[in-house]
């Protein structure tokens, strides 16, 4: 698999910052004309380095201002099932397999904290397979500037 270079990495920035940009735009940053940044796009398309473009919504405005973390203790054989199911709620945005105490980590968000804990019985007593839940309330959520890289992936 080719090595990411610095070019590459800048490339990844900006595209995480407005993937919408023309690519003009993008090659006028990094010195680079249209085709050569097309031609960069696609390599780290097909090396699985970009998989997909997403939009990033403002959920206040969508009425789904809290974000929480759930850990839960599931049924390792249930393991699957309560995965497949958790995908189906429009609440979840993201499903982790965790270590420690608990076996995942999942990131909501609900309207309100009324929302939030009627999703949490829903999804206790509907599986039967949840042994424990904890419930961590985001306060806050903070931005970092800039794409974050570890050296190691970066060839550096």
């Amino acid at each position: 698999m080719p090595k990411l270079d610095e070019v590459d990495l800048k490339l990844l920035r900006l595209l995480t910052e407005d993937s919408s940009r023309p690519l003009r735009e993008f090659g006028r940053e990094l010195g680079l004309s249209i085709s050569a940044v097309r031609k960069r796009v696609e390599k780290l398309r097909k090396m699985g380095v970009i998989k997909r473009y997403t939009v990033e919504l403002d959920y206040r405005k969508l009425k789904l201002g809290l974000t929480a973390f759930l850990r839960l203790e599931v049924d390792p054989k249930e393991l699957q099932r309560v995965v497949r199911q958790l995908s189906h709620y429009r609440e979840v945005c993201e499903i982790h397999r965790i270590t420690g105490n608990h076996n995942l980590l999942v990131k909501v968000r609900s309207r309100d904290m009324g929302t939030l804990k009627k999703f949490m019985e829903r999804i206790t007593n509907s599986s039967g397979a949840v042994r424990e839940l904890e419930t961590l309330v985001a306060i806050d959520s903070l931005e970092i500037e800039g794409l974050r890289i570890p050296l190691t992936l970066a060839g550096a």
